[in-house]
């Protein structure tokens, strides 16, 4: 390794130390208000169901300890983010990093608005949708384990795709695609959101079409940014 590169990975090294640092302050405020909480989390899953059940004798134990992680990390993804804007920086034009810093400031704001999307409109939907299914003889019993790992993947799916704008326009301004092959590649692009969204959420067509719609929505969003950008 030459110099430079171990100077890129110190540097990236102390970034990702910082977000670190931030995930596990925030782990240690949320363990003081873990019940609230995970109650405010579990708030589209009790509409349909009167308590939550845990089968295991530490499972709550551990799903508190998840709880307080994962809000850590939620909290602290849109300085990730930007923590990675901050080192890709330096490969841009300075021309094209002042034209796409205002639209950076957006990070945070786009990752929690997806995850709003989610908790208010797209789960309440969902656990209705999975719930349908129960009879007379066949009642839903969910385990807060089995919720909250449902509730983690969900969140940070939507969070990060309402940042599909962003990647996309870094990825347009570091010369990697162009606004042309973003207009000719559509049906893949929509062929690619759809497969994402059947990773990325349960298996149910609801989850994965309150998911891709967006997606693509966003992409167009995105197209039309970054022309503004580059007309700038």
């Amino acid at each position: 390794m030459n110099n430079q590169t171990i100077a890129h990975l110190h540097e990236l090294r102390r970034r990702l130390t910082g977000v670190l640092v931030v995930t596990l302050v925030v782990f240690g405020v949320a363990y003081g208000f873990k019940q609230p909480l995970f109650e405010f989390l579990a708030t589209p899953l009790l509409a349909n169901a009167d308590n939550l059940i845990f089968t295991g004798v530490p499972e709550l134990f551990f799903t508190y300890l998840k709880l307080c992680f994962f809000t850590g990390l939620f909290v602290a993804t849109p300085l990730l983010l930007w923590q990675a804007w901050r080192f890709m920086a330096p490969g841009l034009y300075a021309n094209e990093a002042s034209g796409l810093r205002p639209f950076l400031l957006l990070t945070p704001v786009l990752f929690y608005a997806g995850g709003a999307f989610m908790h208010f409109l797209v789960m309440p939907l969902a656990v209705e949708f999975f719930f349908s299914f129960a009879t007379q003889s066949i009642q839903a019993l969910p385990s807060v384990q089995a919720y909250f790992a449902f509730y983690v993947k969900m969140m940070f799916a939507f969070g990060l795709a309402f940042n599909l704008p962003l990647a996309i326009l870094i990825l347009t301004l570091s010369g990697a695609v162009s606004v042309m092959t973003l207009r000719k590649n559509r049906r893949y692009v929509v062929l690619s959101i759809v497969v994402a969204a059947a990773v990325l959420t349960p298996p149910d067509p609801l989850s994965q079409l309150l998911l891709a719609l967006p997606m693509y929505v966003l992409y167009e969003a995105a197209i039309l940014m970054t022309s503004l950008v580059k007309r700038r």
